[in-house]
């Protein structure tokens, strides 16, 4: 169980409480409920009732639409320090998403019944506005991705987007990438089969080396060509 203090932190470095006065973050953190998800388990489905907002303790969670064949698409992603399904302070139908965890996953959940104190406090509405005007600017650019680039450019596009820290053995940026390929062939839009031949390809130029969990970038420029070729 996380304890009060602990909760208060957690929320102050989140992305939607941060620089919230103390006594929003105490109430909240007073009446958030934990709730723990296996990988895959789900946390909500498309349509659902507007029950509640969670904060991500540990973990990731992924929001996903299916089309009518059955075919997945992610459309975001939630890490630590991060409110997952935060559009339930904003409107009153049902969920856009379904939403599930990637490994185990530790939540904190704020029930409905809680939202009118937030609604209450200026500097948290100003907060919200700022973060569902990213969300959008997220969409369109995901739009635009999945939409009217190849795979070649998405992938490279991704790539490039989430390059992290330095790998000192060979002085190279990597990238840390979904565990699953299948995730990350939904993030892309695109299977998996296609995906692992692209991958399969830059591996065998020299591009990129070692796997999902921890990929090297061994040219960074090949990339940035790949991302901005015309299609």
């Amino acid at each position: 169980m996380l304890d009060l203090p602990l909760r208060q932190t957690l929320l102050a470095r989140s992305d939607l409480f941060r620089g919230m006065p103390e006594h929003l973050l105490r109430y909240v953190a007073t009446h958030m409920v934990e709730r723990t998800l296996d990988d895959r388990e789900l946390l909500y489905f498309k349509d659902d009732t507007l029950e509640f907002i969670a904060l991500v303790v540990e973990g990731r969670i992924y929001s996903v639409v299916h089309g009518p064949d059955g075919r997945e698409q992610i459309i975001g992603s939630t890490g630590a320090g991060q409110v997952v399904g935060e559009t339930a302070l904003i409107k009153d139908h049902g969920r856009e998403s379904s939403t599930f965890a990637s490994g185990p996953t530790r939540l904190l959940q704020l029930g409905s019944r809680h939202f009118g104190v937030l609604f209450e406090e200026p500097a948290f509405l100003r907060r919200l506005l700022m973060l569902m005007m990213l969300r959008l600017l997220h969409a369109i650019e995901l739009l635009e991705l999945v939409c009217l680039h190849r795979l070649e450019s998405r992938l490279a596009r991704f790539l490039l987007a989430n390059l992290g820290e330095i790998d000192l053995a060979l002085a190279l940026p990597s990238v840390s990438l979904p565990a699953s390929q299948g995730v990350l062939a939904s993030m892309l839009n695109t299977s998996r089969p296609k995906l692992n031949v692209q991958l399969q390809v830059w591996r065998r130029s020299g591009v990129i080396s070692g796997d999902l969990e921890r990929m090297v970038i061994n040219d960074v420029e090949h990339l940035r060509r790949k991302a901005f070729a015309l299609n």
